[in-house]
């Protein structure tokens, strides 16, 4: 093959080794593709700094009015005129609507009767107090003397007695029953009661003394101051049973809700007299703002809408049916639904965000911290001006509530409130619609922290990829954190200021893997 090679031309020598020389290279080429080593992973890298991260809450909640005024209207009155509609945009001073209020008058006339009806009661009663409270004093000195008295008189008998003693008497013996009988005929003729007059029998036939046969005298005197012994015992009982009754009729609590009732009563007249002025007047914008509720219509006769409301569960309160009844009948005569309401106006001017927050971070939230507010892609300043005491908030009504003024209040309830003004609001913002509150919680600074996306968790375990730029490798690294904002994690261990880490690693990255930063 060489001789015959050594006979081609030089011309054809030239295009053989040229051949040969491609086809070579082209083995190479197919050979260095095959099995050339693939090229490290890129990933993009991050620098532990130093720097602040603020720990926030992002809660939603819904727009509301932080000035909402409810005009309110009697039951009977007639619209003559509605200016306004559901939407409509007002000025302090424009007119709302007029009204004919010849059909509330009643509704006004007989609160007026009720609280005096009421407050009559309340001062019949508070008189009958303080005559209980006199007899009551009086009674108190009487038994007090009456005892005072017993004592005296057991006193003289155990002074009798022991002159009887002395005397060898040792027989004791009952008083006779015809002295018994004698001195209780002689109390039913002076009117005593037979409770008294049962009690001195009881009190004398239970009596023994000392007999005597060498000193009748004295025996008899003996017998006659335990008679009068008696007798003082069984009036001291009387005394004591009267007591007992002035006690029982002397009911603080009672004549207290008397009381509360009276005062409710003079709320609720007070409160239809400046609805029924009001509207005789018309009604009038007192505030820029919109109307967001209207229940009122030209020509038509008001009429409220009725609402349930708790009982007052006033028997079991006082245990008694008698006091239940009488303030069932005064509460319950004008407190029915004569009051609702016809127009709202809801102020833009101060709007304001109602959310609810967990425990942990109730704890956390102040009245006047600054907050962020979103509403429809716009941001907002805000700043909190109301956090609830406690995670529920509810109102009930009890008897204490009785003094409340007609139209009350609203409760409300689940998690914890917190509400937050909206600073300079525009159109963007609905009562009525959802805005995302951002609170700024906690903010530490000078804190070691790299991006959120670099650390990994599993099984419990936090951990991130620290980069070393000299071998082109990473090291699988557990770390501790602290609190974390939107795009960064505050590092407490593992890792060290300027430390190069994987940002976005792959979960699957081994330790030791072999990785390349990728190009800015």
């Amino acid at each position: 093959m060489f001789k015959a090679f050594k006979k081609k031309s030089t011309k054809s020598k030239i295009a053989i080794i040229a051949l040969i020389v491609v086809i070579l290279t082209l083995l190479v080429y197919v050979l260095y593709s095959q099995f050339k080593p693939e090229p490290p992973a890129e990933y993009e890298m991050a620098t532990a700094t130093k720097g602040s991260i603020t720990d926030s809450l992002e809660v939603s909640g819904t727009v509301k009015s932080g000035y909402s005024h409810n005009y309110v209207a009697i039951d009977g009155v007639i619209a003559e005129t509605v200016k306004v509609s559901v939407g409509d945009e007002v000025k302090k001073g424009d007119l709302i609507a007029t009204f004919n209020v010849s059909g509330a008058s009643k509704h006004l006339v007989e609160a007026k009767k009720d609280y005096d009806s009421a407050l009559k009661e309340y001062n019949n009663a508070s008189s009958a107090a303080k005559n209980v409270s006199a007899s009551k004093a009086k009674n108190e000195k009487a038994i007090k003397n009456k005892k005072a008295e017993i004592a005296a008189k057991e006193k003289e008998i155990a002074a009798l007695e022991n002159q009887l003693k002395s005397e060898n008497a040792t027989a004791e013996v009952a008083i006779p029953q015809e002295q018994i009988d004698a001195i209780a005929a002689s109390m039913r003729a002076g009117g005593a009661s037979e409770e008294e007059i049962n009690a001195f029998i009881s009190a004398a036939s239970s009596v023994k003394i000392p007999s005597s046969d060498s000193n009748n005298a004295l025996y008899q005197a003996v017998i006659q101051k335990n008679l009068e012994l008696s007798q003082l015992n069984a009036q001291l009982t009387a005394l004591q049973a009267e007591g007992a009754v002035t006690i029982s009729t002397d009911n603080d609590t009672y004549l207290d809700a008397l009381k509360n009732v009276a005062e409710s009563k003079k709320k609720t007249y007070e409160g239809i007299k400046s609805v029924y002025d009001e509207l005789k007047n018309g009604w009038y914008a007192d505030k820029d703002g919109i109307i967001t509720k209207v229940n009122i219509k030209p020509g038509e006769t008001f009429v409220p809408v009725q609402e349930n409301t708790d009982t007052y569960g006033l028997g079991s309160l006082f245990g008694n049916t008698q006091y239940s009844g009488i303030l069932s009948a005064l509460i319950g005569s004008s407190e029915d639904s004569k009051i609702g309401t016809g127009v709202t106006l809801d102020s833009y001017d101060d709007l304001i965000v109602s959310v609810s927050v967990g425990k942990s971070d109730l704890i956390k939230i102040k009245t006047g911290m600054k907050v962020s507010v979103t509403s429809l892609n716009k941001n907002y300043d805000g700043e909190i001006v109301y956090v609830a005491a406690s995670a529920t908030e509810q109102n009930g009504l009890d008897i204490g509530s009785i003094t409340g003024s007609l139209l009350g209040g609203s409760g409300s309830s689940g998690g914890a409130l917190v509400e937050v003004k909206i600073k300079n609001p525009d159109k963007n913002v609905v009562i009525g619609f959802d805005a995302d509150v951002k609170i700024a919680l906690d903010v530490v600074e000078d804190v070691l922290k790299i991006p959120v996306e670099s650390v990994l968790y599993d099984s419990g375990t936090y951990y991130v990829y620290i980069y070393d730029s000299k071998n082109g490798v990473v090291k699988k690294q557990t770390v501790t954190h602290g609190i974390l904002d939107d795009t960064h994690y505050q590092i407490t261990s593992g890792i060290s200021e300027g430390d190069t880490v994987v940002k976005s690693p792959d979960p699957a990255m081994e330790d030791g893997a072999k990785v390349q930063q990728k190009k800015a």
